[in-house]
């Protein structure tokens, strides 16, 4: 109640804009609805006003001539009885009788007949009440100076009025006057306003109707569609709008269903990428990638892990069950980078690379690395215990500065980092053995005491004249950060 109470005040206070915006909110079907009826009403209006005028116009003109012809009759024949009747007063007695003959005809509209002679006297009437004393003076003087019909009305009843000639003489002997009644003269456009307004019903109703049920079903078919874009915008791809129609909906339909396919293929392509390269185009808002771009140069934390023993296995092994288990080792180290805010940058072979940035990335990869050397232990006991292939890692861990930018073609192009600090990760996961996490000695610092880490000989890495001062980190030893 309250709140079409709050309506009603909104509409006081401003119709206008309240009328627009209850007009706005209709349905479509509502809307085509109410404008077809506006419409039609509208040509009802215009039909009428263009062809109600020219009917009475010819209603008036057929009166005129209808009364013409009455009036030179009746004059025709009462004229000489007319003049005659001052010097023979019994042939007075035929004026009435030719009056009453002639309401006796039963012209529709009739309503009365008047005879006066030369000085305005009543020689004869159809209605002795309405004419009981002479003409008007005026009205007398009037007609006596004209040879034509005349007409005068007033709310009931045109009169129209002809002076009596007397043929031999060709003097006036008196007048003739009819009355025609407005009312009956107006039932022919009566009946023709109902039935236009009775086709204007007809009209609406049926257009109403007709436009109600087939805006209906273009609004069910935008429904639909509404109703599929929602699913789509809510990460629901498994979604397939059935084209009713080969209209611009029908295509609507099909191009709907195109883009969802789209999405499909792209959301299934976005698997086969890093999510670095995902990220990077999201950001650029699907802007064109050249691949000789400038890099990004950032320090970054890498991690390489690698499958020991992989070329034997896979030698006595068949290829499928090979993919097959290589796929939920990789399955179970991804989960764990990106639980630690990793990122895979690929998958090359038997091998994965990742990829750690933001303040705590060294800590972060460390985690991630004993998490995955954990759960590896845990996941080959199970495996081992039902008799089925086991998987061993190695890991290796390096942290620096590195340039992540596009590389590649302009047709096929991968954005990843590069670097020397990629290059001695990726030596450290080979010297790595089964469970083992070796990492520069010199990360030990960035750990901030939290783990132990072994010293192991320096190794040489090809291209550098340096050697490169390596750990072990012993992650059975873990401390509580």
């Amino acid at each position: 109640m309250a709140k079409w109470l709050e309506k009603f005040r909104a509409y006081v206070r401003h119709p206008l804009e309240s009328s627009y915006d209850f007009f706005s909110s209709l349905e479509i079907k509502f809307k085509l609805s109410i404008n077809i009826a506006i419409i039609v009403v509208a040509v009802v209006l215009l039909f009428s006003a263009l062809i109600l005028p020219i009917q009475h116009r010819e209603l008036e003109e057929a009166t005129r001539e209808t009364c013409t012809v009455l009036l030179k009759k009746l004059s025709q024949i009462v004229a000489d009885p007319l003049l005659d009747s001052v010097l023979e007063p019994r042939r007075l007695p035929e004026i009435p009788l030719e009056v009453t003959r002639t309401m006796q005809m039963g012209i529709k509209g009739l309503e009365y007949i008047v005879i006066f002679d030369h000085n305005g006297k009543v020689a004869g009437s159809s209605d002795a009440q309405r004419f009981k004393g002479p003409m008007r003076p005026e009205r007398l003087a009037a007609l006596s100076h004209g040879d034509e019909i005349s007409v005068q009305q007033d709310e009931s009843y045109y009169e129209f009025s002809y002076p009596i000639t007397a043929t031999k003489e060709k003097i006036k002997v008196g007048y003739a006057c009819i009355g025609f009644s407005k009312r009956v003269m107006s039932q022919p456009l009566v009946r023709i306003q109902r039935l236009i307004l009775s086709m204007a019903v007809l009209v609406i109703v049926v257009s109403v109707w007709g436009i109600y049920f087939f805006a209906r079903k273009i609004v069910g078919e935008i429904h639909t569609l509404s109703d599929a874009a929602r699913k789509v915008g809510n990460g629901d791809l498994d979604v397939y709008v059935t084209p009713r129609s080969k209209d611009e909906l029908g295509r609507l339909a099909r191009e709907f269903n195109s883009m969802v396919t789209h999405l499909r293929e792209k959301l299934q392509m976005q698997k086969f990428l890093s999510k670095l390269t995902v990220e990077m185009i999201q950001e650029r808002g699907g802007d064109r990638v050249e691949p000789y771009e400038e890099g990004d140069r950032r320090q970054i934390t890498i991690l390489f892990s690698d499958i020991r023993n992989f070329s034997a296995i896979a030698e006595d092994s068949e290829p499928e069950l090979v993919v097959k288990l290589v796929n939920i080792y990789f399955d179970l180290q991804t989960r764990i980078i990106e639980a630690n805010r990793g990122v895979v940058d690929k998958f090359m072979g038997d091998q994965i690379m990742a990829l750690f940035q933001g303040p705590r990335m060294v800590e972060n990869a460390v985690s991630a690395a004993i998490d995955i050397q954990r759960n590896v232990s845990k996941l080959n006991r199970q495996r081992a215990t039902a008799g089925e292939i086991t998987f061993e890692l190695g890991i290796g861990i390096n942290h620096g500065w590195a340039v992540m930018g596009n590389m590649g073609s302009k047709n096929r192009m991968d954005y990843t980092v590069v670097g020397d600090v990629v290059n001695i990760a990726n030596r450290l996961c080979s010297l790595a053995r089964s469970g083992q996490i070796i990492t520069a000695y010199n990360f030990a610092r960035m750990l901030n005491g939290n783990y132990n880490i072994t010293r192991l000989d320096a190794i040489m890495v090809k291209g550098r004249s340096k050697s490169v001062e390596i750990g072990e980190i012993v992650y059975e030893q873990e401390r509580a950060v």
